[in-house]
Formats: C-alpha cells, sequence, structure tokens
C-alpha cells in the first residue's frame, strides 16, 4: 500500500455508497471524530458517491464505514495520528476508540484490522472488487527478519514483533519493519521457522508494536495481536495447514503472557498522548470542550 488514500462508505440498509479522497488517511482520525451527522456531511462533500467508486488498493491506507441502521462504523488507518510523536500503536487506537465511542453515542464503533478484506466481507462483496485487492503476496525472504526494536532506542520498534519458539523449545525474537501481520499469516511456517541471523533470545521494548504473532512450533499454534493484517482468512488456513491459528484482536497482553518473562514491554499510556493530540489539533472551542468531556467519560 501506499499513497495515503481513503475510502469512504456508507450503507443505508441496500443503498450502498462509495466516496474517495486522496490522502485523506493522514486525517481520517480527525475526520470521522464529530459524530454521524458531521461525518456524512464530510463523506458526501468528497469525491466519488457510487456504489463503484472504488480506488486500487495500491494507493489507499484508510477506510470509514458506516452502517447508518445498525449504528455502526468500521475504521481503519495506516498512518498515525497527528502529532509530535509519530508512532500510533495499540494503546493509542485503544484510547481513540474510547474517544470516538463517547462521540459516537449508541453507535459501535470498530478497528478493523483486516482493512478493505474486512469491509469486503462485512459488504458481502468479492475481494477484486477493488483493484488489486486479491493479488497474491509478495514472496517473503527466506532471511525476513531484524531485531525487534532499535538498540539505541527501545521505543523505536518493528512494525511486527515475531516471537517463534522452534521444534526444540528454542524462543527467539525478531522484527518486521514493513510488514503487517499479512507478512507471517501469508509467508507460511517453511518461511517464517527459518532460523534468522538477526534475531534476539529476549526483547525489551518500550512501546507496543502494531502487530506481534507468537509461533509455537511444539503446539503448531499461532496466536497474534494486529491493528494491521490485510488478509483473507482462508489463505492464512491453507497457509498454517495443520496449525491453530488464534487472532486476539488488539489484546497484545494476552500474546505476551503466551510468550513468557523472556519479553519485557513497558508502553506509556496512550491516553495522555491522544489527548495532548487532538487537544493540541482542535481549534473550535466547542469541539474542544466535547473532546475533553469524551476524554473524561467512562
Amino acid at each position: 500500500m501506499g499513497g495515503g488514500h481513503a475510502h469512504y462508505v456508507i450503507v443505508d440498509g441496500k443503498e450502498l455508497g462509495v466516496w474517495w479522497r486522496r490522502r485523506g488517511a493522514h486525517t481520517l482520525f480527525h475526520d470521522v471524530m464529530w459524530g454521524p451527522d458531521r461525518t456524512i456531511d464530510f463523506i458526501r462533500s468528497q469525491s466519488g458517491g457510487t456504489s463503484a467508486s472504488w480506488m486500487n488498493s495500491v494507493w489507499w491506507e484508510g477506510v470509514a464505514l458506516l452502517d447508518l441502521r445498525r449504528r455502526r462504523m468500521l475504521v481503519h488507518s495506516g498512518q498515525d495520528v497527528a502529532g509530535p510523536q509519530r508512532d500510533t500503536s495499540v494503546l493509542e487506537i485503544r484510547a481513540w476508540l474510547r474517544v470516538a465511542h463517547a462521540l459516537w453515542p449508541r453507535w459501535t464503533v470498530t478497528w478493523a484490522a483486516r482493512e478493505l478484506f474486512e469491509v469486503m466481507d462485512y459488504l458481502g462483496l468479492p475481494y477484486d472488487t477493488v483493484l488489486y485487492l486479491d493479488e497474491p503476496p509478495r514472496p517473503q525472504r527466506v532471511q525476513w527478519a531484524l531485531p525487534p526494536a532499535e538498540d539505541d532506542d527501545l521505543s523505536c520498534v518493528a512494525l511486527t514483533l515475531v516471537a517463534v519458539r522452534d521444534a526444540s523449545g528454542r524462543l527467539s525474537f525478531s522484527g518486521l519493519w514493513c510488514d503487517g501481520m499479512e507478512g507471517p499469516l501469508l509467508a507460511g511456517p517453511e518461511i517464517m521457522l527459518v532460523p534468522q541471523e538477526e534475531s534476539v533470545p529476549f526483547a525489551a521494548l518500550e512501546s507496543v508494536p502494531r502487530n506481534g504473532v507468537y509461533i509455537d512450533a511444539t503446539t503448531r499454534r499461532l496466536d497474534w495481536w494486529s491493528l494491521d493484517a490485510p488478509h483473507d482468512p482462508r489463505t492464512a488456513a491453507r497457509t498454517w495447514t495443520g496449525w491453530t491459528l488464534i487472532d486476539h484482536g488488539d489484546a497484545f497482553e494476552e500474546v505476551i503472557d503466551l510468550i513468557g518473562p523472556e519479553i519485557l514491554l513497558q508502553p506509556p499510556s496512550g491516553e495522555r498522548r491522544i489527548a495532548r493530540w487532538f487537544d493540541e489539533d482542535t481549534r473550535d472551542p466547542a469541539d474542544r470542550r466535547a473532546l475533553r468531556k469524551a476524554l473524561i467519560t467512562p
């Protein structure tokens, strides 16, 4: 993916409209923050508006789907929340979702980790509705790993953390700095279980990777959390035939507990950062009051 463009989808019963905006993924977190009425007006002012107004998936990096009758919104952006620190991760997305829930009363707001694949499944549309979406993934290199974090900055972590326990029980940690969870899910055991020259026996991180997977060859099981996992689950199941695949959503804590004490994770609070970012970037006094009220709403 690349380009930072966004799709916006409005579903009203059997009626479907699709709009798009160049570079829209960069501001999507703010653009859909202020409740259904303003968001619908914003979406309908963008380009497109027909059921066929999909951009190709290569340039897509954000989506917001509004189902008006079910009062449900699916959201994904591959971009960071705008702010001084450009490392939006699970904790920041959780905080953003909490604020969004408060500003979208009686709606369900959900992070779409499988991105456009999840949107297509929700709409009941084939993946080839969006050009290039169903193309085969690029092959994973045999030596795919880099260290999970920078040596001199443990808050600078890989996009995807990979913990592998091989058949002998040996545990190693690696990082994928460009791929989301689709990398391990679509590469398969023949690639992901190859010993990696850049792997390390333990990991200490000061930031939560956007995605993480624990591959346990002793039990033939994959457990993962993800913010970015664009894939067809049927393809992953075929790739890992004979393995148990468990998606923990954004619950990185559950996966970390499975890995054990060899990983130390001490991230800062995401909510304080989200509060500061939105407060600094919200100019309308009424919006700022609504935002601050949402931040203290349980």
